[in-house]
């Protein structure tokens, strides 16, 4: 496996780098656009070229912005509105700007129709499973579980875990280990699973920590913060395989 994730990035050295979309927020007032840049860095460290999506834009621009990309990355943000499964909302939310709720499901339809490569990271991945039908754990400590760990960040200090991998899934096979050390940094988490997924990563109380469709050439989101820990190249994987698929998509 080495051998190829090798060769696809020497291939990409001498070819025109996949452009990888991202999803973006905005600061507290309103005003400004706002993105971490360990997502832009984590997309060009795995051979992709970064581009923001600005999303207080019309709907019908939608389609015109996919044009522009060979694959895209699902970014982290606050809690989606729980009546897209039929709840209210937790008084523990942090609410996300509607705006970004409804381009993020337009780019995603867009994405889907297209078969476009897709990672989602974090709300990505929470957007990708309430998209199919889903529904999220609004706040992880309600949820009774065995052996419950904390997967909020409540300290200064990196708070990780273990997370078990399918490693017949296409995430895990890139990746290559049964089991990875990740960071938590999340209240809220995959509850019913939506239509065509399934779970490929898992927490050891429990918690859903990923997940894909098999039948797309890259449908695939984790709960954790991968672009954290590009320096570990098991967490590097997952934007590398998301370039991949996004270099054979555009060839």
């Amino acid at each position: 496996m080495q051998r190829t994730k090798c060769s696809v990035l020497a291939m990409m050295s001498i070819m025109a780098r996949p452009v990888i979309g991202i999803t973006i927020d905005i600061d507290d007032g309103g005003t400004k656009y706002e993105s971490p840049v360990s997502y832009a860095k984590a997309v060009e460290s795995a051979g992709g070229l970064p581009l923001l999506f600005p999303y207080k834009t019309d709907l019908s621009l939608v389609s015109e912005f996919v044009d522009l990309i060979d694959g895209m990355l699902l970014s982290g943000g606050n809690d989606l509105d729980p009546q897209l499964y039929g709840e209210d909302w937790h008084p523990r939310a942090e609410r996300i700007d509607p705006d970004r709720q409804r381009w993020d499901f337009a780019v995603l339809k867009e994405l889907e129709k297209r078969r476009t490569p897709t990672l989602g990271v974090c709300l990505g991945s929470q957007i990708m499973n309430v998209y199919r039908g889903g529904s999220l754990h609004q706040f992880l400590p309600d949820v009774q579980r065995d052996e419950m760990l904390e997967h909020r960040k409540v300290s200064t200090e990196l708070k990780r875990h273990p997370v078990k991998l399918d490693l017949s899934s296409e995430l895990g096979a890139f990746i290559g280990k049964p089991e990875i050390s990740a960071n938590t940094y999340h209240k809220q988490s995959v509850n019913k699973v939506g239509r065509g997924l399934r779970v490929i990563a898992t927490a050891p109380d429990g918690v859903i920590e990923g997940f894909e469709d098999p039948t797309f050439p890259l449908f695939s989101a984790v709960q954790w913060h991968p672009e954290r820990l590009i320096e570990e190249p098991e967490h590097l994987a997952p934007f590398q395989l998301l370039v991949k698929k996004a270099a054979e998509q555009s060839r």
